[in-house]
C-alpha cells in the first residue's frame, strides 16, 4: 500500500482530502473545516497538520488564522484522483 492510500485509511483525513478533492480551490480554517465535517476542532486541527507534513495539504499562516488549500504538486492530485475514483 502506497502513502497515500494509507493516508486515505484514515476516515478523518479522508474525509478532509475528498472535500478539498471536491472543492480544490477552496480555502479554509480549522473551524470552517470543523463545521462542514462534523469532527471536532482538536481532531481536525491535528489531521490538518498531519495532512500538510505529509504534502497533500497547504497551510497559509496569517497573524490570526491559518487557511487550509490543497495542495497544487500534480503528482499528488493525481494519486489521490485515482485512489478516491476506485473507492467510489
Amino acid at each position: 500500500m502506497d502513502r497515500i492510500s494509507r493516508i486515505l485509511t484514515d476516515p478523518v483525513k479522508k474525509k478532509i482530502i475528498t472535500f478539498f478533492y471536491e472543492n480544490p480551490q477552496s480555502v479554509d480554517s480549522i473551524r470552517g473545516i470543523s463545521t462542514w465535517t462534523s469532527i471536532k476542532p482538536k481532531i481536525v486541527k491535528k489531521a490538518l497538520e498531519e495532512l500538510v507534513r505529509d504534502g497533500i495539504l497547504v497551510a497559509h499562516r496569517g497573524s490570526s488564522t491559518t487557511g487550509y488549500a490543497y495542495t497544487q504538486d500534480k503528482d499528488v492530485t493525481l494519486q489521490i484522483e485515482g485512489i478516491l475514483s476506485r473507492l467510489k
